[in-house]
């Protein structure tokens, strides 16, 4: 199966009227669509005629279902993060519909103009500042501002103690002055996120995964498709030659970068 993903330019900023003038027509465009496959995910686990009869004492069946379920989660979440914020700054694998990174300086809008967002700052309370800034002045894809909040940040394991004591201290983290955090005061409902994929143990994409954060907007645009949902099936071993039992899981969906806006990213390596 596929997906087809492409960047929406909406119509544009209102204007001043006089008092019966014709109305404006505002024009929305579609642009750089963009053909994705569909992710397919199958596993069976098989018991024996005998397993079955032991499990009620050995709980093989109770066992073996629980870690099927745990693998499809971590399987979830390993291939939402390689397609997506695991794995930002590769335009051949997870490119936006413009064909350039998710994280990139080179972005083309849709009405022509080159968007930057990325930056390379390492995280501390000045570099964020930064990286807010740029977020909030980030263009639409039509021109104009944007109106990208900064919703949350999201970044590599390594830095969760640091991006929490950023976020939440009242006064700027290693400051002899006791200065006030201007960044908890002025944010102070922003949602700080990690996962195990965002660290080098379990990611082998980004070579900077353990320094890279990205800031994003309840308006980005990092998407997951689920064509079909988690279903499981039970086979009785009453219909095999074997006598062997199969326990089936699958699931089938995509995630994907719909286009640049409303995140900007640093790999923190500057």
């Amino acid at each position: 199966g596929w997906i087809q993903n492409a960047e929406f330019s909406g119509p544009g900023d209102f204007r001043r009227v006089a008092r019966g003038e014709e109305v404006p027509l505002g024009s929305t465009r579609i642009g750089n669509k963009q053909t994705l496959s569909i992710n397919e995910f199958d596993q069976d686990i098989d018991f024996t005629q005998a397993d079955l009869e032991d499990s009620a004492q050995y709980n093989i069946k109770v066992d073996a279902v629980s870690e099927l379920g745990v693998a499809a989660q971590t399987s979830r979440d390993k291939f939402t993060f390689e397609e997506t914020f695991g794995n930002p700054f590769d335009a051949t694998n997870n490119p936006t519909p413009d064909g350039a990174a998710w994280g990139s300086n080179s972005h083309t809008s849709l009405s022509g103009e080159t968007i930057d967002n990325l930056d390379t700052g390492v995280f501390n309370a000045d570099n964020l500042k930064t990286t807010v800034r740029q977020l909030r002045l980030q263009k639409r894809q039509g021109g104009g501002l944007g109106s990208y909040h900064f919703d949350g940040i999201l970044g590599a394991l390594n830095l969760l103690e640091t991006m929490k004591e950023v976020m939440d201290s009242e006064l700027v983290t290693n400051s002899a002055e006791n200065q006030i955090n201007c960044v908890s005061n002025l944010y102070p409902g922003v949602r700080t996120g990690t996962s195990e994929y965002l660290h080098s143990d379990y990611n082998s994409l980004n070579t900077n995964v353990n320094t890279t954060y990205a800031l994003v907007s309840r308006r980005h645009k990092a998407t997951h498709c689920v064509r079909v949902g988690m279903s499981t099936e039970w086979v009785g071993p009453e219909i095999s030659r074997t006598r062997t039992a199969y326990y089936r899981a699958r699931f089938r969906e995509r995630a994907f970068p719909g286009t640049w806006s409303g995140v900007v990213f640093s790999n923190g390596t500057v």
